[in-house]
């Protein structure tokens, strides 16, 4: 059903893990004795029969394992985690968690200790600083950082602080520092490089009264809105280099923190049936920066969900005419975004409806009647469909309740045309068990930042470099060095997560006991 589309499906991520791990070496399923004959096989191959005999669904990343390689093995009643380590060699380890055998690659002794490194090459020019609003000093996070007239740029943190590594091909051009209800300031890179830069945007206050506008009613901005998409998106396929980041939170407590570069193969905003494609380029995730405590929470497929939040191209509930009786909207205020005058529609669910509709904030464009952001979060009736529907499977005497599930997406002009820029998923839910005396409030908040797009004749990715819906993204990250980034543009970590990044144990933690509990939108 189209109303089941983002809210969870998307954003809840198709699985909320809270799973039972242990050590490698006690667990039965590697102890298991197996047979295996094969002769000249892929590499993929025989571990899939190593699988099926061992009765473990296995999971890594073709990154670091060829399994096109072919091979020949003949092992009689051996022990599973035996043959994988014949087979592999002594580079690889193996975990179970959550029913699944994790392959990775052992860590090496000379690891660096320095979280978040910077080393870019020497054309490359860094720019560094706060962006903080000019009348009280405060800091403005989430400001956007691009260079003019360029698909290219970065944002603030939520501490106002960013940094920028700009190629000497834009060096010539002026640093543009953007936010909604700000006017636009222009400054050269090269006046900001070598210190600590403070960005001070003025606000703007723009009242209905003092611009002309056209008299015009929420219901005829969306049906404008709707009239102009293929004027205001890209009808062509754009390669799109983002960094993407999820965070997972227990309590109060920071849990884990994961990173990485991808590509996006973006579809046309005239062909809704193609999906966009994610290709992982590379990525990086904190030892556990604090363990878990009795539950463990992953999320499945995150990076190729998050995409799904270009509600334009999925035409979301709220936005779809045919889904336009089941809300509520009505004129809000009129803010600058991007120094253009931008209405605000406020949408609400027009009564109890049982459907994951949403409440939030639509934000169009004058000019152009484009939507430029969105945010939008599950209505309290849309709460309750969650909690019937999200749970797939829990342990006796546990209550999984969601309790808030907010989204929201913005994108940024180039050419006469809007680019999907930023995208943000956060939710929250509480575990109960009254036998366990557990009572915590688990928490994901996942990140998407366009760095850069190009036009591109590309229609996929290889299959092996595409990143599944099905993929669970903090399993696949295992490459770590002190220059990882390079010059990739990146969301700085603001302040707390620094802290708690340094805090990050030698050696990860692994759970022994605990529960499981699933969660799905089927």
């Amino acid at each position: 059903m189209k109303l089941f589309l983002t809210a969870i499906r998307l954003l809840v991520l198709l699985c909320l893990c809270f799973q039972v791990s242990a050590q490698d070496e006690e667990n039965p399923v590697l102890k298991k004795r197996i047979s295996v004959h094969l002769e000249n096989q892929p590499l993929s191959e025989v571990i899939d029969e190593i699988s099926k005999q061992a009765g473990i669904d296995f999971s890594y990343d073709p990154s670091i394992l060829n399994g096109d390689y072919s091979v020949s093995v003949d092992y009689d009643q051996k022990e599973a985690g035996w043959i994988l380590q014949e087979l592999l060699g002594a580079n690889y380890q193996f975990q179970v968690l959550s029913g699944q055998l994790i392959i990775t690659l052992k860590e090496r002794k000379d690891q660096p200790s320095e979280i978040w490194p910077d080393a870019p090459s020497p054309d490359i020019l860094t720019v560094a600083g706060e962006v903080t609003d000019a009348s009280g000093h405060d800091v403005i996070p989430y400001a956007s950082v691009s260079v003019l007239d360029e698909p290219f740029g970065t944002i603030a943190n939520r501490d106002g602080r960013f940094e920028i590594k700009i190629p000497e091909k834009y060096q010539g051009k002026n640093l543009v520092f953007s936010c909604m209800g700000y006017a636009q300031k222009q400054v050269k890179p090269d006046s900001l490089a070598g210190k600590t830069a403070v960005i001070a945007l003025e606000p703007i206050d723009i009242r209905l009264g003092e611009i002309k506008v056209t008299a015009a009613s929420a219901e005829s901005l969306l049906e404008k809105f709707i009239g102009h998409i293929s004027d205001n998106y890209p009808l062509e396929s754009r390669l799109m280099t983002s960094f993407y980041r999820e965070v997972l939170m227990q309590d109060k407590s920071y849990v884990n923190v994961s990173e990485a570069v991808i590509n996006i193969l973006k579809a046309p905003y005239d062909n809704p049936s193609r999906d966009d494609r994610i290709s992982f380029l590379k990525g990086r995730k904190s030892r556990d920066v604090k363990p878990f405590k009795w539950v463990d929470f992953k999320m499945q497929g995150g990076p190729y969900y998050i995409t799904k939040l270009d509600v334009v191209k999925t035409m979301e509930s709220f936005l779809d005419p045919e889904y336009r009786n089941l809300y509520k909207y009505e004129m809000g205020y009129l803010i600058d975004y991007f120094d253009r005058p931008t209405y605000v529609i406020l949408f609400h669910p027009d009564g109890k409806i049982d459907f994951p509709c949403y409440e939030g904030k639509l934000y169009i464009d004058q000019e152009t009647f484009a939507l430029v952001h969105a945010e939008f979060s599950l209505g309290k009736e849309g709460m309750k469909y969650a909690r019937r529907s999200l749970i797939r499977k829990k342990p006796k005497g546990f209550n999984v309740k969601p309790l808030d599930l907010d989204y929201s997406v913005t994108y940024k002009p180039y050419e006469g045309r809007w680019y999907l820029n930023t995208a943000q998923a956060s939710l929250r839910f509480r575990v109960k068990s009254r036998g366990d005396r557990i009572n915590s409030v688990f928490k994901s908040v996942s990140d998407l930042l366009v760095t850069s797009h190009e036009h591109t004749d590309l229609k996929r990715f290889q299959k092996d470099e595409t990143f599944l819906p099905t993929d669970i993204f903090t399993e696949m990250i295992i490459d770590y060095d002190n220059e990882f980034w390079g010059n990739f543009n990146i969301i700085q970590p603001n302040e707390d997560l620094r802290n708690a990044l340094k805090k990050i144990n030698a050696t990860t933690q692994v759970l022994k006991g605990g529960h499981s509990v699933f969660a799905t939108d089927n």
